[in-house]
């Protein structure tokens, strides 16, 4: 497997890392469509389970799950190192440093165990990748039978409408993209709904 690419790493890292748990970033959500209610409504969390969280970037969901976690914990895991210490000072700040494992890691081969997590998480993610059903078979091993995948992605057409650009390293995603990387992971209960401009798939393993 080829090394994954960083996109965002030296300053371009440190800004965005910054951005995207700034007020700014919340500003941006509300023009879109913030999906965070329906995410972490349909992850139904109890409050004792191991979530993954692959391409956590500086970790705006991280911390909205660990918020909701009594005993439970956050793996979260990304290619960018400004992304991970940007999000380890902030769950430092927000007293939440024990319920979040902030760790290097591609999306596409976690370092973990089958079957160690109870739910897991991907926001943003898969547009940008080559192989988002790689992505989700990944997420789908490292799920216990009957735990839950939620994929948040931003709708994207091939003229690239919603920010993105089809030929370089966005790629076009709608509704019937998130279901058929759902199906082919062969998750069970799968469910495709949007957000404002956001494409939320829901399935359990």
């Amino acid at each position: 497997m080829s090394e994954p690419r960083i996109e965002f790493s030296g300053l371009k890292g440190r800004f965005f890392a910054w951005f995207l748990t700034s007020p700014l970033r919340h500003v941006l959500e509300w023009r879109m469509g913030a999906p965070e209610s329906r995410l972490l409504e349909l992850l139904a969390l109890e409050g004792d389970e191991v979530v993954v969280d692959a391409g956590c970037g500086s970790g705006f969901h991280s911390l909205l799950v660990a918020e909701r976690l009594r005993s439970g914990k956050v793996l979260a895991f990304d290619v960018s190192d400004e992304m991970l210490a940007r999000l380890r000072r902030n769950a430092s700040r927000r007293d939440l440093a024990t319920k979040i494992d902030a760790r290097l890691g591609d999306a596409l081969s976690l370092p973990l165990e089958d079957g160690c997590a109870d739910r897991a998480v991907t926001v943003a993610v898969w547009h940008h990748m080559d192989d988002p059903p790689g992505a989700c078979v990944e997420l789908t091993r490292v799920l216990r039978p009957g735990g839950r995948l939620v994929a948040v992605d931003l709708e994207i057409t091939a003229h690239g409408r919603h920010g993105g650009h089809v030929g370089g390293h966005h790629r076009a995603f709608g509704e019937a993209d998130m279901l058929r990387i759902l199906e082919e992971a062969g998750l069970r209960d799968r469910r495709v709904e949007k957000i404002g401009r956001w494409v939320i798939g829901s399935a359990i393993k």
